[in-house]
């Protein structure tokens, strides 16, 4: 801690490692077995669960860079086991109490900026320099590549993998491969499903799911009325069913013929 400026009302385990040049505010409650490395910034209204490593120069809880925020009191709930590398920046949430909220087990690599009342599941990976607006939703074990940008509001399903340089502005479905500027499906994420030991008819049964719905001349309403039909199919059609019904921005559109 040589160096830091660390208030005295803040809540820091006894076991955290603190890098030099580091500040903490007042506002902020540090559990157990984190390691913050130097130069690192927690503002206000943060609050950080156990084991996370968070490395030099990251920023959290800061203000949100949103016209709408007035100085509220807000909150930045970071969870257990996360690594927050270099220079990567959470706000924290506009709206007073509201929160923005990172779960368990991400990787956010360095310059990743992760905006005001984001939700981020868990097993989420977000390479280096990608921007998340605000309200995004991140669901469980998604990839997002460098340098992706994604619009406020949308939501990406889990196990969704989004290419580098991607621009994504609409919600993009669970288990789907998706790039380009603007975004296009480009079929199911089938090496992270591997990883995740997805056996193989579970990764055959999402590739018809994916065919229904990207590869069909029928209408999203039609495509919708033929997976409730495909009992077979299980809980992978229901879950994609309840992701589109719930979209708020529409989902992604399907390649273009030219690229196919």
């Amino acid at each position: 801690m040589k160096h830091s400026t660390i208030s005295k009302n803040a809540e820091i385990d006894k076991s955290v490692i603190i890098g030099p040049y580091s500040l903490i505010e007042d506002d902020v409650k540090i559990s157990a077995d984190n390691k913050i490395g130097s130069h690192v910034i927690i503002r206000n209204g943060s609050m950080i669960g156990k084991g996370n490593t968070i490395c030099a120069g990251v920023q959290i809880g800061i203000d949100p860079q949103d016209y709408h925020f007035k100085g509220e009191p807000s909150k930045c709930l970071i969870g257990n086991n996360n690594i927050i590398r270099e220079y990567a920046t959470i706000s924290r949430a506009t709206g007073e109490n509201e929160m923005t909220r990172i779960g368990n087990n991400n990787f956010v690599m360095t310059y990743v900026h992760i905006a005001h009342n984001i939700r981020l599941g868990n097993n989420n990976i977000i390479s280096s320099g990608s921007q998340l607006g605000g309200y995004v939703e991140l669901e469980d074990f998604v990839y997002v590549g460098g340098l992706v940008g994604v619009h406020q509001f949308c939501k990406i399903g889990k196990y969704a993998m989004l290419g580098a340089m991607s621009y994504l502005n609409k919600d993009l479905p669970p288990y789907i491969l998706a790039r380009g500027n603007p975004v296009r499906a480009y079929g199911v994420n089938v090496r992270g499903l591997q990883h995740n030991g997805f056996a193989a008819q579970e990764v055959e049964t999402l590739k018809t799911l994916y065919r229904l719905i990207y590869e069909s001349s029928n209408t999203l309403t039609k495509c919708l009325e033929l997976l409730k039909e495909k009992e077979y199919l299980g809980g992978f059609a229901r879950e994609i069913i309840e992701f589109i019904n719930a979209s708020k921005r529409g989902i992604l559109l399907k390649r273009r013929i030219e690229e196919t």
